[in-house]
């Protein structure tokens, strides 16, 4: 075997990118940086001619995912501070405080009624200022409000229905959205008990949280300013959901609303300056350079032909199939952070070595899962990062905690798969 063919280059090419983003995200470089130095390398290394790694380039910052993901995370950090910057989100947080009282629940409430709407990329930093409110009250470190941010959020994006990998993953396959959920449900819900466990139980209620009944002229007070507090989203996710605005104009427009929302009654021309003032400074360039490096990334991955190349092999050594469909899922969606990908990847490769027998949800359902698993804990998986910024915690650490859920979620769903 040649040691300097083509796809013996290329393959080593991915490894080191790898490599080279696990050690320096260790070492706290800026994502940015890190995805740039590791595009470098898959374009060194990936047999193109300079001027094709170059149109690749321009292709992927020029594309429809790059303006759109760019735009829809410029648009949810701008409304984000201004919401929290204007004291709307503390008033949201307050409101549903006195609607449910157990700050626990609202810990698993807010990310996951964020990840219903899983249209919106990099949703979890919408949910981050909500749980950084409510965990307070329990005194959570920053890593434990990320953890808490991540995984509740992604649990539920697992088995929500209109999920585009959902429905990906059913179209190649030929197995219903059904079928994938009466498999991926049981799963999350055992993992949702374990996750709330291991982040929770340790946690008692509050004593403080145990306040006299409301009165029903209370009620209805907290649920109005709850949805007034809540306008911004709730007009963008309608506009961009109910009647197909794109998505980073129904921000926009959550944006306006954020403007005017709880405006004093005296001094308005003053208070509207402030707020514009706040919506200037909301800008973060690290994040958008990062959500643009993540983009590109994931395209020059796409471009290696040693992942098909590399399954033939195994396969012919002998390795076993089940091995394959648990760990070719989960690599990809590791090296790509996104599962989309990752399942467009794999599906493919897989398929023409799965016997007729195995063509069933219990092993596509474990390549959904173990494709996001990998997804989930990956470095350059975009929530992750955008929860990364928020809550500044140590980049490695986080990583390394979110994996452990995701092993977790595939021993769960190799155990159900035998019993399925």
């Amino acid at each position: 075997m040649n040691i300097f063919s083509p796809s013996i280059i290329e393959g080593t090419g991915v490894a080191i990118s790898i490599f080279v983003i696990i050690f320096l995200i260790r070492k706290g470089f800026k994502m940015y940086t890190v995805l740039s130095i590791a595009i470098i390398i898959l374009a060194i290394t990936n047999g193109n001619y300079f001027l094709s790694n170059i149109y690749l380039l321009y292709d992927s910052v020029t594309s429809v995912t790059a303006f759109y993901l760019v735009s829809m995370v410029t648009a949810i950090v701008l409304l984000g501070n201004l919401h929290q910057k204007t004291g709307a989100m503390e008033q949201l947080v307050d409101n549903l405080r006195l609607l449910i009282r157990d700050p626990r629940a609202l810990l698993m409430i807010f990310p996951a009624a964020i990840s219903l709407f899983s249209t919106v990329p990099g949703g979890a930093i919408i949910s981050a200022p909500m749980v950084e409110e409510t965990g307070k009250d329990l005194n959570m470190s920053p890593v434990e409000l990320a953890m808490s941010n991540m995984v509740y959020r992604h649990l539920v994006v697992l088995i929500t229905p209109f999920n585009a990998s959902l429905v990906l993953v059913s179209g190649i396959t030929g197995i219903s959205i059904a079928g994938y959920l009466s498999f991926t449900v049981p799963v999350i819900a055992v993992v949702f008990i374990i996750a709330t466990i291991i982040l929770l139980i340790r946690y008692p209620k509050p004593s403080n949280s145990a306040v006299e009944r409301q009165t029903r002229s209370e009620k209805r007070s907290a649920i109005a300013g709850l949805l007034i507090a809540a306008s911004p989203y709730i007009v963008a996710i309608m506009l961009g959901l109910a009647f197909g605005v794109f998505f980073p104009l129904a921000l926009l427009a959550g944006i306006v609303i954020c403007f005017v929302i709880n405006l004093p009654t005296i001094n308005r021309a003053d208070a509207l300056r402030e707020r514009a003032r706040i919506f200037m400074t909301g800008l973060n360039w690290p994040i958008i350079l990062s959500t643009l490096a993540i983009v590109v990334y994931k395209d020059f991955m796409l471009e290696a032909e040693s992942f098909q190349q590399a399954v033939q092999y195994l396969v012919d050594m002998g390795l076993p199939i089940m091995f394959m469909v648990i760990a070719l899922p989960f690599i990809t969606g590791f090296i790509t952070g996104n599962n989309t990908a990752s399942l467009g990847i794999a599906l493919p490769v897989l398929i023409p070595f799965l016997g007729p027998e195995m063509l069933t949800v219990r092993y596509f359902g474990l390549v959904y899962l173990s494709s996001y698993a990998g997804y989930l804990g990956s470095p350059v998986h975009l929530c992750t990062y955008l929860t990364n910024e928020y809550f500044k915690t140590p980049m490695y650490s986080l990583i390394k905690q979110i994996n452990v859920y995701g092993i977790v979620m595939l021993a769960v769903g190799l155990l159900f798969s035998l019993l399925y």
